[in-house]
């Protein structure tokens, strides 16, 4: 027995109908997801927005960021893309959207509290990250920290611990350097500027901490600088 296998034959005009029906019902599932969309937004509209934390934040730049995203209605929100994109507003730290049935969204922002001015043109957070808001909501009388790219964090850390250290002075760094031979200077809110060095920052440091009633006293305005890069002690010019 011989079995002949024939080819099978596509007619042209039986794939052009399926297209073309295939086509139409994406169109009208369209169609349909458009109308519910629209009638979800008609039926249960988000009558509240409310936004908390917000303090160096541009109120009217969430504000005009927010309005089209929640006209939407309350169950097309689409809560990850507004946190995304509040998310890249700079003083921005951490945030939560939520909605709130049957009408309200709600936003808590945590901003970056920043610390310093870093090599006089952007600002440091607290976590070491640098960010570059507008300059009319950078903080007043924030300290300088001066250095070489790439060294925030470590300059961050000694800020820190030598703040702790001047905490018997009743003074604190109002501007901290670190050169790019890596030597140390730093400015004092009380006026004195300390040569510190390249190594045992804060063994000297704390040195210069113990014998300031001594040597320093209440004439901090009369010193132009203390010389701390002796290994056994430290030198003080005083002004003419």
């Amino acid at each position: 027995m011989h079995i002949r296998k024939g080819k099978q034959l596509h007619n042209p005009f039986h794939l052009t109908q399926i297209f073309k029906i295939t086509l139409l019902g994406i169109v009208v599932l369209s169609f349909i997801f458009a109308i519910n969309q629209f009638k979800l937004s008609s039926y249960f509209p988000v009558k509240t927005v409310r936004v908390y934390g917000i303090n160096r934040v541009d109120q009217r730049e969430v504000q005009e960021l927010l309005l089209p995203l929640v006209n939407r209605g309350f169950f097309t929100i689409n809560v990850e893309y507004i946190r995304d994109r509040l998310m890249q507003m700079p003083w921005v730290s951490t945030l939560s959207v939520r909605r709130i049935w049957p009408d309200r969204v709600e936003v808590d922002v945590v901003e970056k509290n920043a610390v310093a001015r870093w090599n006089q043109a952007i600002l440091l957070s607290e976590n070491g990250e640098l960010f570059s808001p507008k300059q009319e909501t950078y903080p007043s009388n924030l300290p300088t920290l001066i250095g070489p790219e790439g060294q925030q964090i470590t300059m961050l850390q000694y800020f820190n611990q030598i703040n702790r250290l001047l905490v018997p002075l009743h003074a604190k760094i109002s501007s901290l350097e670190l050169t790019p031979y890596f030597t140390w200077k730093l400015t004092l809110n009380n006026g004195i500027a300390l040569q510190v060095g390249h190594k045992d920052i804060l063994t000297r440091l704390d040195h210069f901490v113990k014998v300031y009633p001594k040597i320093v006293g209440n004439r901090a305005s009369d010193i132009e600088y203390v010389d701390l890069r002796y290994p056994n002690g430290m030198a003080v010019r005083w002004k003419a």
